[in-house]
């Protein structure tokens, strides 16, 4: 007897645990967005920061949570505020209704809150509007200040932000422009050093056929010098690519470049004829015409 009540018991608690997962996963949209957006409200910032995650996606059906993520644009916790700060923005990237809503809560938000200036900024980038562009624009100098932060991941948020309106935009302005001594400082950073290096060479290739040609070129160089000399190949290679583009302005970099001539990796030799000869001093012409004779 004892045996067939066990048996029962096993049965009972296979069956609720059925009827449970039955609940969860035949519940329809509407329902999973009314059930996400009461977790917002949870006093687990696990909880409500896996809530703001999964509002998301599909947009359509998640219009009616924006009021609701909005305010944890404001969270105590980080996790909170960067989840909301995404899923807002894949909202008002696709739903063009919702924008009006959404870019003036991140604009205000990117003023009021130095946390998530970087992360705001990005999200208002990929939204794409005029006025969304213009606010990310007037937080370059907020990003160029978090890029001396001591926490490290401010620091690479600050970065992907500067490099996302820099890659975005048709022309750059001079504040963006005056991120580049800030970003230098960083190719000393072992943590941020490659995406500082990827932004100084976006801002350098905005630049190109331009007036501030020159003048942004005298500025990045240094750096990209700097750079050359970096036991990691990826940011020897990025380098290599940017004096590439730079070309004729990068004339202080030959010297740096000659010694890449001799790198034992073999692409970083190959870039780095390619860009001696786009900067095509006859000292540059000559060294690649000797490393040609060589293989």
């Amino acid at each position: 007897e004892m045996g067939v009540a066990k048996r029962s018991t096993t049965v009972m608690f296979l069956f609720v645990g059925l009827v449970g997962i039955c609940f969860c996963g035949c519940e329809n949209q509407e329902q999973k967005v009314e059930r996400l957006i009461k977790e917002l409200k949870h006093r687990k910032a696990k909880v409500r920061a896996n809530a703001a995650m999964a509002l998301f996606n599909p947009p359509n059906a998640v219009k009616g949570a924006v009021p609701a993520l909005i305010p944890l644009l404001q969270d105590e916790d980080a996790t909170v505020r960067a989840n909301a700060i995404y899923s807002l923005g894949c909202i008002g990237e696709s739903s063009k209704n919702a924008r009006p809503v959404i870019v003036p809560a991140l604009i205000q938000a990117l003023h009021q809150d130095a946390r998530i200036c970087a992360n705001v900024a990005t999200v208002l980038m990929r939204i794409g509007t005029p006025e969304a562009i213009k606010a990310a624009e007037g937080a370059v100098p907020a990003l160029i200040q978090a890029l001396q932060d001591p926490d490290v991941q401010v620091r690479a948020n600050a970065i992907y932000a500067l490099d996302s309106i820099v890659c975005a935009l048709d022309s750059i302005g001079e504040s963006t422009k005056d991120a580049v001594p800030a970003l230098m400082l960083l190719l000393k950073d072992q943590n941020v050093r490659l995406h500082a290096l990827k932004c100084i060479r976006a801002i350098a290739l905005r630049q190109i056929g331009t007036p501030e040609a020159v003048k942004v070129a005298e500025g990045v160089v240094p750096a990209l010098i700097q750079a050359l000399q970096d036991p990691d190949i990826q940011v020897r290679a990025n380098a290599i690519y940017a004096l590439d583009f730079i070309g004729e302005s990068a004339t202080d970099a030959v010297p740096a470049l000659i010694l890449l001539l001799k790198d034992l990796n073999e692409d970083v030799r190959i870039h780095a004829a390619n860009a001696l000869r786009q900067i095509g001093t006859s000292e540059a012409l000559k060294a690649v015409k000797e490393y040609e004779s060589q293989q």
